[in-house]
């Protein structure tokens, strides 16, 4: 192998190598904490538009986002973590309430269910939600129901003696 073709395999490997950089894409996750009725969920989404649901007790499940809004997704984000003090916290129920951040990064959004404190996280939160209206998302607890012929098992009572 002459040294003329040694150099040129090599900076086609690095040509491939720079490419492929250029490719990389970026992540962000959206938590949702569940509740009584609501299973617990992530979005894992990515800049070339793509994501991932992972709904606790269901099977994964991509989705696409389109590339208007994932190109605001990740400006908003951007923003958010920017914004100093985009800190709160607010009263929810205990069995009810859930809460919903995005992880970006080195950034944990507020709870987004909160009132925003920011302009951009108000953006945030409007983003997120037009990411899970694209998830067509169902986080609904199914119960299954006993059926009908099914009896209650009897318990013991106490026997009343007579007086």
């Amino acid at each position: 192998m002459t040294i003329r073709t040694l150099l040129t395999a090599l900076s086609l490997s690095l040509v491939a190598a720079v490419a492929s950089a250029g490719a990389m894409r970026d992540g962000a996750v959206i938590r949702n904490s569940g509740s009584t009725n609501t299973a617990p969920y992530e979005i894992k989404f990515w800049s070339d538009g793509s994501a991932l649901l992972l709904v606790q007790g269901r099977q994964p499940r991509t989705f696409r986002v389109d590339a208007d809004t994932t190109a605001r997704f990740f400006r908003d984000v951007e923003a958010a973590r920017s914004e100093p003090g985009a800190m709160q916290h607010c009263m929810k129920s205990a069995s009810f309430g859930t809460r919903t951040t995005v992880a970006w990064h080195d950034y944990t959004s507020f709870d987004l269910q909160c009132p925003p404190l920011s302009p951009s996280v108000a953006r945030l939160g409007t983003d997120v939600g037009v990411v899970q209206a694209s998830a067509n998302l169902d986080t609904r607890i199914r119960r299954i129901p006993l059926p009908r012929d099914i009896r209650m098992i009897p318990t013991a009572t106490p026997e009343v003696q007579p007086t």
